[in-house]
């Protein structure tokens, strides 16, 4: 789970740093729609797992990830219509960096503990 994290803010960085050239806004767009694929795929793996671990709190999880992937869409939609490098840079920084901190903290960091546990009993 730590490497799928780590790929996804290492492709934030790697948008962010598009960001300091806004005269390339297809490479951004490029970038943002790299972004939004990862977070869907991470998104769906957790998912998965959740369900066949049977996780207490899959709903509540689950529907922090629609949340933050439903206003990434809308963000991706506002940058292609405006193109304002600025209010997506902000977005990135203030809006989904700490969701992803507060994330892995409040639900990743027990979802992890709780399969953990699982696997670890599964053959009892």
């Amino acid at each position: 789970m730590n490497t799928v994290h780590l790929e996804e803010v290492t492709l934030l960085n790697t948008l962010l740093k598009s960001l300091e050239t806004p005269g390339e806004p297809d490479r951004i767009t490029a970038d943002l729609e790299a972004v939004i694929q990862h977070m869907q795929e991470h998104f769906s793996s957790e998912e998965k797992l959740m369900k066949e671990v049977q996780y207490p709190s899959f709903r509540m999880h689950k529907g922090d990830h629609d949340k933050v992937l439903n206003e990434a869409r809308y963000v991706e939609m506002e940058w292609r219509n405006r193109k304002d490098a600025d209010a997506l840079r902000e977005y990135l920084q203030e809006e989904l960096a700490t969701w992803l901190d507060q994330h892995i903290k409040a639900m990743d960091t027990p979802m992890a503990d709780f399969v953990s546990q699982f696997e670890k009993y599964k053959g009892f």
